[in-house]
């Protein structure tokens, strides 16, 4: 056989090679809940050990805190009324208290309890912390600390969500909210700002200051403040409408989601900019990308999509390495990340699931099958330039 025929079998059998390479591992998806209520807004614990989440059957809904692989679920309120959380994380910073929404007859406010419902605390009374539960962005979140608590207070009332209404007129619904700050036992209540304008308060992992969204500029943006309220600044300044941010762990960046303009082309993209105002980037652009969360190193988000084939995916916090995490499609929504980066856990609105993320590769590496290809391409390249030398 001569070189020349031994040069082309070789090639041949590295493209065959290069063809058969393994496919990605799938991330394994583990179910949670399964039971006839509706679960949802799963939290981790900060020692990683449980989920709490909300569970309703249509009418009322109520608290329930699992071991983090589904065990034991504990219902912590009763559930013959509304007890509920909101998008922010109800986990006090030392993992003994849960914060919630309450309703006894008289409008949702703030309560804490130990995490087996007991020790209930009372924070507010007619704080109208939120104009409807539908509405999103509003409620309260944790100091780092856990010595004081930042939320969301309504102006109005809003006689169309009264009891007994025979309808709901969203458009109708009047969600003018200032931010106030207390104390973890309810004391010490004051008014941040009253302009009427400012909701979704995050508290600075590890920092004193808040941020908030606000359309004093225009258009809605992210801004920040001290825990006194002084020194309001804007961070970013966007041609749409900021719709949903998150802090990183170490508190030097923000994830956000921009809502494009009217007059264009419907997007949501996601954005990450330094906490001072700098270094705004775009992250992904063309679909309806939302829910930004970080992992506990800050290397990674994760975020949810509702334009794209897949409904979770993950990508390093530049933008690159962009993967799902979802392999059925499932509408999965609410996701967290694990403290230790493991797991996610997601909810579909009707049961929660945990993805476990230890086996597939991680965006920050390629997986083999993209390292064996590169390998094989460049024996490709190398083994043609010697045949041309012949």
């Amino acid at each position: 056989m001569t070189k020349s025929s031994m040069t082309l079998k070789t090639i041949c059998i590295v493209l065959l090679l290069i063809a058969c390479a393994p496919p990605a591992v799938a991330a394994p998806v583990v179910q949670l809940t399964n039971d006839s209520a509706f679960n949802s807004y799963p939290f981790w614990s900060p020692d990683g050990a449980r989920i709490a989440f909300v569970s309703s059957d249509g009418v009322h809904a109520g608290i329930r805190v699992m071991e983090r692989d589904g065990q034991n679920p504990v219902s912590v309120t009763d559930d013959r009324s509304w007890n509920l959380f909101t998008e922010f994380d109800p986990w006090s910073p030392d993992g003994k208290k849960l914060l919630f929404l309450s309703d006894d007859g008289g409008g949702l406010d703030l309560w804490t309890m130990n995490p087996d419902g007991t020790g209930r605390v009372r924070l507010t009374e007619g704080g109208r912390i939120t104009p409807s539960p539908g509405l999103s962005g509003y409620g309260a979140d944790w100091s780092s600390d856990g010595r004081r608590i930042v939320y969301t207070s309504c102006l109005f009332e809003n006689a169309a969500i009264q009891e007994g209404s025979p309808a709901v007129n969203l458009s109708a619904i009047r969600t003018e909210a200032n931010i106030w700050i207390m104390d973890a036992d309810g004391g010490n209540k004051k008014p941040l700002m009253t302009d009427g304008d400012a909701r979704l308060p995050l508290w600075q992992p590890h920092g004193d200051r808040i941020a908030y969204l606000s359309d004093g500029s225009g258009n809605r943006e992210i801004w920040v403040m001290q825990s006194d309220g002084t020194g309001k600044a804007q961070v970013t300044f966007s041609e749409g409408n900021v719709s949903e941010y998150a802090w990183s762990p170490d508190s030097t960046r923000i994830a956000y989601v921009v809502a494009a303009p009217p007059e264009t082309w419907p997007e949501f993209s996601l954005w990450v900019i330094n906490s001072d105002g700098s270094g705004s980037e775009q992250l992904t652009t063309g679909n309806w990308d939302r829910s930004p969360v970080w992992s506990p190193d800050g290397a990674r988000i994760a975020f949810r999509s509702e334009s794209r084939n897949q409904t979770l995916w993950v990508m390093e916090s530049d933008g690159s390495g962009l993967a799902p995490l979802d392999t059925d499609n499932s509408a999965y929504m609410m996701q967290q990340w694990s403290p230790d980066g493991t797991t996610i856990v997601v909810s579909d609105l009707n049961d929660l699931y945990a993805i476990r993320l230890e086996n597939p590769a991680a965006p920050a590496s390629p997986g083999f099958e993209a390292i064996f290809a590169a390998v094989a391409l460049l024996l490709v390249v190398r083994l043609l330039g010697l045949r041309k030398q012949e």
